[in-house]
């Protein structure tokens, strides 16, 4: 692996992992790690400092072992990756136009089915750790809940805060909705049974509605005056509703062709940052 410093094209800090697989950062990756503790900055600046620092180093690593364990997966199913994106709203891997490859069941459900595996066991890890080390499998507060802070020193906070962020991934990437690992699973999953545009459809519509039920956490959770901003996006799943129902479509259907499912999470939006279709 080798550093190749900032990506001034497309704002990104870049390296490369073995077999040149490019890996972009974006500077808004830096976003989710500051953003919880942006009311700790105000009553005290050392601790925030400490804490954003392990909260973002616990970030990356969850995130980027996340894709890597896609981009292994994909590998032994015989499948080439292009380069893996962290940006603003986690990781994105691109994966290279799979050649004639032998049938294999789900395929796509098992390599996207890969990272969210991963968190769990991160998970595991560090309550086992801090099984080891403190006597518990969940470091917090002995006078609070599980969800309450650790205040026993900044060791019981990082196992906490990566037993926490771990259990969060998994679960929001299960989520049956696009660009989420849970939506590709539910659409392979689906396929056999209703055919790709219907089981693409159906995981569109579940994406449309959790994408508004989450205002109704992320809405009170301001008004506590923490910051929270998750997935899914309201715009890749309307892409694919609109992409399954709309006019043309349906006269495509007539004429016997078949349009390809649209799914990429996002477009092309030149430099701020941005994971790009354009290479």
């Amino acid at each position: 692996m080798r550093v190749l410093g900032w990506d001034k094209k497309n704002n990104t800090l870049m390296f490369w992992l073995r077999g040149d697989i490019p890996v972009r950062i974006s500077w808004t990756f830096a976003i989710p790690a500051v953003l919880p503790f942006v009311y700790e900055w105000r009553i005290s600046p050392s601790e925030a400092i400490a804490h954003t620092f392990i909260f973002a180093v616990l970030l990356f690593l969850s995130i980027f072992l996340h894709e890597l364990a896609h981009m292994r997966a994909a590998r032994r199913l015989g499948v080439g990756t292009d380069r893996i994106d962290l940006y603003l709203f986690g990781g994105l891997t691109y994966f290279k136009p799979a050649p004639a490859l032998k049938p294999c069941p789900y395929m796509w459900a098992r390599i996207a089915f890969a990272g969210p595996s991963t968190n769990i066991v991160l998970a595991v890890l560090f309550a086992a750790c801090s099984y080891l080390v403190f006597g518990s499998f969940i470091p917090r507060d002995p006078y609070g809940d599980w969800l309450s802070v650790p205040s026993t020193g900044l060791l019981a906070l990082a196992l906490w805060l990566g037993l926490l962020l771990n259990l969060v991934l998994f679960g929001l990437n299960m989520l049956p909705a696009y660009p989420l690992d849970g939506g590709t699973i539910a659409r392979d999953l689906l396929s056999p049974r209703l055919g790709a545009h219907r089981a693409a459809l159906v995981v569109g519509i579940c994406g449309l509605a959790l994408s508004v039920l989450r205002f109704a956490i992320i809405l009170p959770a301001a008004a506590a005056g923490v910051l929270l901003w998750f997935p899914p996006s309201f715009r890749p799943n309307w892409r694919v509703v609109r992409g399954q129902t709309g006019k043309k479509r349906k006269e495509l259907a007539k004429t016997g062709e078949v349009k390809p499912v649209e799914t990429e999470p996002v477009e092309w939006r030149g430099r701020g940052g941005w994971p790009t279709n354009k290479q």
